[in-house]
């Protein structure tokens, strides 16, 4: 039996495909990968912001917890602003001038909200050091205090009835 030989152009057809083939793959995934990254600091930043806003609607949960109708507008404009090129700051100044600072989740540290973030440090500092005075007038009290003596009655009644107690 014999076996036809293949020819030689053939080999270099499907080895010619190969090659574009495997460059392909080579070159999106380089593409891919600036892209991903490029998704990731996005979704990055949307998350930063969101969790820094209050939702307006809800009691205490940030933008990005909240399912309300009024996050959700807010989430849409956050990515808005940042496909518009606009910074953190600007975006979070954006939001304070439409609604007020009561929108941030953190106070700002200047002015009167200075005193919000300094009274529960200075509170704690007295605390401590109230603790550390009370606790030294703790340790000066004596431990225990001088029992009146016996009298000779009261000596023999207990020493009577140690010695009942012995005996049974």
């Amino acid at each position: 039996m014999s076996y036809p030989i293949k020819n030689s152009i053939n080999y270099q057809f499907n080895f010619s495909w190969i090659t574009i083939l495997l460059t392909f793959i080579l070159l999106s995934t380089i593409f891919s990968d600036s892209k991903a990254k490029e998704h990731e600091d996005f979704s990055e930043r949307f998350r930063k912001l969101s969790i820094e806003l209050r939702c307006p609607t809800c009691q205490g949960l940030s933008v990005q917890d909240s399912e309300a109708g009024f996050s959700k507008s807010i989430k849409n404009k956050i990515i808005e602003l940042i496909k518009e090129g606009k910074t953190d700051i600007e975006i979070m100044a954006y939001f304070v001038e439409r609604y007020g600072e009561w929108i941030l989740r953190s106070p700002t540290k200047t002015g009167f909200n200075l005193v919000l973030w300094l009274l529960p440090i200075v509170g704690i500092f007295f605390g401590l050091i109230f603790v550390l005075f009370r606790s030294k007038s703790w340790v000066r009290q004596p431990k225990y205090l001088n029992l009146a003596s016996l009298t000779e009655e009261e000596e023999r009644v207990l020493k009577e009835d140690l010695a009942r107690f012995k005996e049974s």
